[in-house]
């Protein structure tokens, strides 16, 4: 056989051994992607907000197939239930179907012009109803309503897609339309989901309905970057932001409202087997049929919390939410679960505070500042409240203009103008406001001559303060009630001892 003929053969041979090697190769990423899958279906099972109805997986050579029914968890639809129940309302079934078909590597995009190696590539595909079906395909055409991707990577980390196709759909005769510009997530994990990375993009809405008022958002952002800290909580900061929305209804009462640049920002920190947790959010304005208000900031911390009783709590609560129904026996196992394995939380000093709430509105500014801390908690103290309030630091700052109080008084008293009298009459409005408005400034005299409110101008003010159980408004004391009755108390026995000495 010359070298011609062989060249063929070869080439025949090697190709042969290619197709061999390849399909081996897709077989063993098969079997490994279906153990991957497994492990991911379990962390869908173990949220507390779902129950797994069922899971049928079938695995072939270069893909698979699963078939997975998940139903919302009956303690959380139980109240919405019995309110449908209530109505009259048949309950729905809470139930979601979702086919997944999996595509073996080592190369399982090659097809569609992507060379890039993964263990897995997951398509997923969302069983809805025909009711529903018939509404999606109305407003979404031909396209799917919603587009899943799952690549994993041979280390098992992996990244989700998720898109939300763009639509504009309107109705002539209704006056209705709305415009959709899509949503584009992605969700980037670790094998073991001990990191996780999100980014998700809405760049807007418009909806229209008609005379009767309208919807627009735009810019809404949502970024993550988490990693497992060494106590099982994750670690890391989340932000979400708005650029602006506008609602406005012209049908029965008028409301035209802005919101401008809403923002939020949550941090987790680990500093030793102690979690560090804070969060801000913050809004540029909020324009309420004409009147501006913002800007805005609240930033809140929790602080020196025992890791190790945060994860452990958090999987009791899980396990409380998923297998007791009622409310009720909920929140009492929730109380016993925190008295058995909660203490370590109490015995380290735990920190709150509101470390910025500050408000502009078209009175003035609000602002609050405080922060609460307890400190040498013991395990007895749990069941001696006046001994537990003693080992709490607390103080609170408080500044606002009187014309917020006023406006709020005038407002409560203009609700009463709809209370008719015996005599059938209705009060007069500016009587009314008269009258209010004098009961307020007396009230704030009042308790500015008991130093319990500073008077600066227009603007009121107070610090309290709560040490070793004790508490101070304005540096004044103000005695409890279980406090104020020990001085006359111990008076009492001291009378008592001088008449028995004098007989």
């Amino acid at each position: 056989m010359n070298q011609k003929q062989k060249l063929p053969i070869l080439i025949g041979a090697a190709v042969g051994a290619l197709a061999i090697a390849y399909t081996g190769a897709s077989w063993w990423a098969g079997k490994q992607a279906e153990i991957t899958l497994a492990k991911q279906h379990r962390l869908i099972a173990d949220l507390p907000y779902f129950v797994v109805k069922s899971r049928d997986y079938q695995r072939g050579v270069f893909s698979s197939h699963e078939r997975t029914t998940i139903a919302l968890n009956p303690t959380l639809a139980a109240p919405y239930l019995e309110m449908l129940k209530l109505a009259g309302e048949d309950a729905p079934k809470l139930e979601l179907s979702y086919t997944q078909t999996v595509r073996h590597g080592p190369l399982p995009l090659l097809l569609s012009g992507n060379p890039t190696p993964l263990k897995a590539a997951v398509t997923t595909d969302v069983e809805f109803n025909a009711d529903t079906q018939a509404v999606l395909k109305k407003i979404f055409g031909e396209q799917k309503p919603l587009q899943i991707e799952n690549r994993i990577r041979f280390d098992d980390d992996g990244v989700f897609s998720v898109k939300v196709p763009a639509f504009t759909y309107e109705e002539t005769l209704a006056k209705v339309k709305a415009v959709w510009q899509g949503l584009d997530a992605t969700l980037a994990y670790g094998g073991d989901f001990n990191k996780v990375d999100i980014a998700a993009v809405a760049p807007g809405l418009t909806f229209q309905a008609g005379p009767k008022g309208s919807l627009e958002v735009k810019d809404l952002r949502f970024e993550a970057h988490n990693a497992r800290g060494r106590a099982g909580i994750m670690l890391g900061e989340g932000k979400l932001s708005l650029a602006s929305a506008h609602f406005t209804q012209t049908e029965g009462r008028n409301i035209d409202a802005r919101l401008e640049a809403l923002s939020y920002l949550v941090k987790t920190a680990e500093q030793g087997e102690f979690i560090d947790s804070s969060g801000d959010v913050a809004a540029k304005t909020l324009v309420l049929n004409g009147k501006s208000y913002g800007p805005a900031k609240l930033s809140v911390a929790a602080t020196h919390l025992h890791g190790p009783t945060l994860a452990k709590l958090s999987k009791i609560v899980s396990k409380i939410q998923r297998e007791i129904p009622d409310p009720r026996q909920q929140a009492a196992a929730m109380f016993d679960a925190f008295r058995k394995d909660g203490k370590p939380l109490l015995r380290n000093d735990p920190a709150l505070a509101i470390k910025e709430l500050t408000v502009k509105l078209p009175e003035g500014e609000v602002s609050v500042k405080a922060d609460l801390a307890l400190k040498g908690f013991e395990d007895q103290d749990l069941d001696m409240p006046i001994k537990l309030l003693e080992k709490l630091d607390a103080n609170a700052d408080i500044k606002l203009p009187k014309q917020v109080i006023e406006t709020y008084v005038l407002w409560q008293a203009r609700g009463m103008i709809a209370i008719d009298t015996e005599d059938g009459d209705h009060p007069d409005a500016s009587e009314l406001d008269n009258l209010a408005r004098n009961l307020m400034e007396s009230q704030i005299r009042k308790l500015a001559d008991q130093n319990l409110i500073r008077i600066d101008g227009e603007m009121l003010s107070a610090t309290a303060k709560w040490q070793k159980g004790r508490l101070s408004v304005n540096g004044k004391a103000i005695p409890l009630p279980w406090q104020a009755t020990a001085p006359a108390e111990a008076e009492a026995g001291d009378e008592d001892e001088d008449a028995a000495a004098v007989q």
